[in-house]
């Protein structure tokens, strides 16, 4: 059985290849003087670390007491890049962003609750488990779409006022904007599947799972600082 401590390594392993990997190509973008390239590709990786996180939120795990859904792992590294967004491309760009990312997740809410109902081949008996997957799934869909258009646009909002270097604005901003988060997502995604004593506790944990995490925000928006120091923000 693994430890508290084996879990907290692997938390952060799966979070630095998160984070990493995607300000990784924006860095590289930057260097390689393809400048045209970083808006698409930071929205596509946005998007992208959105969609897995839907997904991944259906498992909760643990790090000793704390618990939480592992899709904040990539969550938390989508907001990373929209911190780049804003401050790269301005606030007007991050707001965009997150009303295209809002559509994009509602068609796969609503593609799982088509692929729930169709009808499965009578040769294989696995209807059940297969709906309450999806299910599950496409209800944490909502619920993320209602908890991030609220705290990603506050972030947004936030990134972009704070005055002082990158490093300043995403550490104020991204805590404020993930407790907000989290107090949304909990009790819509798990209300009437988790007791109801245990929301306040899932959505604290959640929240502090995500803080623990903005020490990589940080690391992977310093790994930019030099494309985001031509920002228009």
């Amino acid at each position: 059985m693994a430890t508290w401590l084996d879990a907290l390594l692997l938390y952060y392993l799966a979070a630095a290849v998160a984070y990493l990997s995607t300000s990784s190509v924006l860095w590289f973008l930057f260097r390689l003087e393809k400048h045209e390239y970083l808006l698409p590709t930071s929205f596509m990786l946005y998007t992208l670390l959105l969609t897995v996180s839907q997904y991944l939120a259906a498992k909760i795990g643990s790090i000793g007491p704390i618990m939480f859904p592992m899709g904040l792992i990539t969550y938390s590294a989508s907001v990373a890049v929209l911190d780049y967004i804003t401050l790269r491309f301005g606030r007007g760009y991050g707001y965009a962003v997150i009303r295209v990312a809002v559509a994009s997740q509602l068609i796969i809410a609503v593609l799982d609750y088509i692929v729930v109902e169709f009808p499965p081949a009578p040769v294989w008996n696995l209807q059940d488990a297969f709906s309450e997957i999806m299910g599950v799934n496409a209800r944490i869909v909502v619920a993320s779409v209602l908890a991030f258009t609220v705290s990603q646009t506050y972030d947004v909002y936030l990134v972009s006022r704070i005055r002082g270097g990158v490093i300043r604005r995403v550490g104020l901003s991204d805590p404020i904007s993930m407790l907000i988060d989290s107090l949304v997502f909990v009790p819509t995604a798990f209300y009437g599947i988790v007791p109801n004593g245990v929301l306040l506790t899932l959505a604290l944990f959640q929240a502090l799972g995500k803080i623990m995490l903005t020490p990589l925000t940080v690391v992977a928006v310093w790994l930019n600082r030099q494309a985001l120091r031509y920002g228009q923000v």
